[in-house]
């Protein structure tokens, strides 16, 4: 047996669960379980991607100018040296806590917080700190109450992931002017487009604020580039430079850079996602309510119905999981009564609709 044995914190984490597949399925599988654009990419963005196709022999730009410049513009940002590209939004969370957090110090974030900031702390050999929510939200007060001094990074999914919920913009205001100086917060907005271009916007105004913020996105969900793994941050110019540092070079391959500057220009078909989960989020709420499973609001691309108890929600994931309809169990979010359904297609979201219609029915 090899004496070889990883550094303690390593043994200590546990990787990240992602959706998954429905493998050995016959016929259509509906996948609603990773919180996937429903109509795919942008036609654009796979233009964007033919037309470099004969260049994969090539390495990419190791600044991606093209691609950040592309980034800046739909944005309003005027400083493009502070916007940095990623390996999806997943490797920005990496390398910050790389970059700032570890033995002895602690990340901070709520508890039913997107798991890859647990996944991170501990990758790191930080100590993970979680606090309570209100009614599945962060709240300013509860998070500044969690802070100490050996805080340094507080991680906020806002729109959150796996709840839905979201704090106000003046919510975070008065969190991010209480927070001490030595604390960074890391707003991760993956979630930000479905609520609105005016939320990107205060999302961004956020980070010129103080110079402790950062704002994380990624293409993974609304510009439907889920595969290509791509992510971008808006981080004031010092922890920009930091960033920088440490990024891997050309961790973006060419396909990403070139879907990615064509995907966020593509307004129209920005709006257009938004408007259909919007219409169809809504009526998931509506009518999962009615069933008797209790749904509260969501800001995001998904729901998450309350089955009471945590068998009748294994029971309810398996009847869909018999359907050929895969959505995403989350007790290891610490919600095991309930389950996230992905805002679909049309047709997907109603036959969702009459299958848990039919289970209610039955238990």
């Amino acid at each position: 047996m090899t004496t070889i044995r990883p550094l303690s914190h390593i043994e200590k984490t546990k990787p990240y669960v992602p959706g998954g597949k429905l493998h050995g399925a016959e016929g259509e599988v509906i996948m609603l379980a990773s919180n996937e654009n429903p109509f795919g990419p942008s036609p654009k963005a796979i233009e964007a991607m033919k037309g470099v196709a004969e260049l994969v022999h090539v390495y990419p730009d190791p600044e991606y100018g093209a691609l950040r410049k592309a980034i800046a513009e739909a944005q309003g940002i005027e400083d493009v040296s502070r916007v940095l590209v990623s390996a999806g939004s997943d490797e920005i969370i990496h390398l910050l806590t790389q970059a700032y957090a570890g033995p002895g110090d602690e990340v901070l974030f709520t508890e039913h917080a997107f798991s890859m900031y647990n996944v991170s702390a501990l990758g790191h050999g930080a100590t993970p700190v979680t606090v309570p929510e209100t009614d599945f939200t962060a709240g300013a007060n509860a998070l500044l109450g969690g802070v100490t001094e050996r805080t340094k990074i507080l991680f906020l999914a806002n729109p959150n992931n796996p709840t839905g919920t979201m704090m106000a913009v003046e919510s975070l205001k008065h969190l991010q002017d209480s927070l001490p100086p030595h604390v960074i917060l890391a707003v991760d907005g993956a979630y930000a487009e479905y609520v609105g271009e005016s939320y990107e916007a205060e999302l961004r105004d956020l980070v010129d604020r103080r110079p402790n913020t950062v704002m994380v996105r990624t293409f993974s969900k609304i510009y439907g580039l889920a595969a290509l793994r791509i992510g971008w941050g808006y981080f004031p110019a010092e922890l920009a430079a930091t960033f920088q540092r440490i990024r891997p070079p050309f961790n973006i391959n060419s396909f990403a850079a070139a879907a990615g500057a064509a995907a966020i220009a593509d307004r129209e078909f920005i709006s257009m996602s938004r408007e259909h989960n919007a219409k169809w989020r809504a009526i998931y709420v509506e009518r999962l309510n009615a069933m008797g499973l209790p749904t509260p609001a969501s800001s995001a691309n998904f729901v998450i119905p309350d089955f009471g108890t945590e068998e009748r929600a294994k029971a309810a994931h398996e009847f869909l999981k018999s359907r050929n309809v895969l959505v995403r169990a989350i007790g290891g979010y610490g919600l095991p009564t309930r389950l996230r359904i992905t805002v679909g297609a049309e047709r997907d979201n109603e036959t969702v609709l009459a299958l848990l219609a039919e289970f209610t029915a039955s238990r």
